[in-house]
């Protein structure tokens, strides 16, 4: 099957700069950045020199792709943590994280009192030079000292942590998904829109893999010090194997959605797909698809987990496509 073309932009600090040769970006929906790599040849221009590169020092870098004349289409904006200059042959790979990495690079002590998840991901937003998305949520959150709740930053038996691992937490806490898209900072309920249909006959390779020995169910145990009782939330079947949670000092209704939310990421790995088909720019992490073509039951929903895309000057556009079975049909 022939692959597809497309055209790359890259800009660095502002600068726009030339001779890019291949692309790859990997863009995920679990609660980690997206990587990049890019391979530029040297030379095409006196500002992106040698000395250029090699002076790079975490700066922002926005990658665009086109495939038509209608423009082109952000595909990334992230920071170059990596610079790779292979001098024999003139060649520069630079490679890094979104802007998720402000947040998964900055440690934090801050104990954030009486504040809600929702609050604290503006306020974290902000602070790393992000557009918070965030929608409202209204229980306060942490240990629970009296009347008051405080999340620190601090983990369990640990010295730091980040203000990414705060936000993971959170975001589970809440069932939220958490993304960084551009300079946006998502952290919000997960957005289930229209299907984009993917057929066989469009793909380059494609398999899927069964999973048979996975808990059917899972349990959350906490100890809420302000009532002095034993907190234990159970999510799907309960007659089969289980999986058992233990965090302290969660609510109720946290507990609830943490048991929830450990097992729908459970049964990400229980029926997974994996498609390679030439490129395209519109299908994402979190978006659903529906597989067709094979006349079994194979054929329904899935859930996008990543999705890898490599564009090569030289031999076209292709992707790959990882996503698991929608139990939501």
């Amino acid at each position: 099957m022939p692959v597809n073309l497309a055209s790359i932009r890259i800009v660095i600090a502002g600068q726009a700069v030339y001779g890019a040769v291949e692309v790859r970006i990997e863009q995920v929906g679990y609660f980690a950045a997206d990587r990049f790599s890019v391979r530029l040849a040297v030379g095409h221009e006196p500002l992106a020199g040698l000395s250029f590169y090699a002076a790079l020092n975490l700066q922002m870098i926005v990658i665009e792709a086109a495939m038509t004349a209608d423009g082109y289409t952000k595909l990334l904006t992230g920071q170059v943590d990596q610079v790779q200059i292979d001098l024999a042959v003139n060649e520069v790979i630079l490679s890094g994280r979104d802007l998720a990495a402000r947040l998964i690079d900055a440690e934090i002590s801050d104990s954030f009192i009486n504040q809600t998840s929702s609050q604290i991901a503006e306020q974290l937003a902000n602070r790393f030079g992000l557009m918070p998305n965030v929608t409202a949520t209204t229980t306060p959150v942490g240990q629970y000292y009296q009347i008051d709740h405080a999340r620190s930053g601090l983990g369990l038996n640990s010295r730091f942590s980040t203000a990414w691992n705060l936000l993971v937490q959170l975001a589970q806490l809440e069932n939220y998904t958490l993304s960084v898209q551009g300079t946006i900072l998502n952290f919000a309920p997960a957005l289930v829109g229209d299907a984009v249909v993917v057929p066989l006959t469009s793909c380059i390779d494609a398999e899927i893999v069964v999973t048979a020995a996975l808990p059917v169910g899972a349990t959350v145990k906490s100890w809420n010090t302000q009532n002095k009782a034993v907190i234990t939330k159970m999510a799907g079947n309960q007659t089969g194997t289980m999986t058992t949670l233990i965090r302290p000092n969660l609510s109720s209704i946290q507990a609830q959605a943490l048991a929830t939310g450990h097992l729908a990421a459970l049964g990400r790995h229980e029926t997974t797909l994996t498609l390679r088909l030439p490129g395209e720019l519109t299908i994402r992490p979190n978006m659903q698809i529906v597989f067709q073509g094979t006349d079994s039951n194979i054929d329904r929903s899935y859930m996008v987990d990543a999705v890898v895309r490599e564009i090569d000057v030289s031999h076209g556009f292709v992707e790959t496509i990882r996503a698991h079975a929608n139990v939501i049909e």
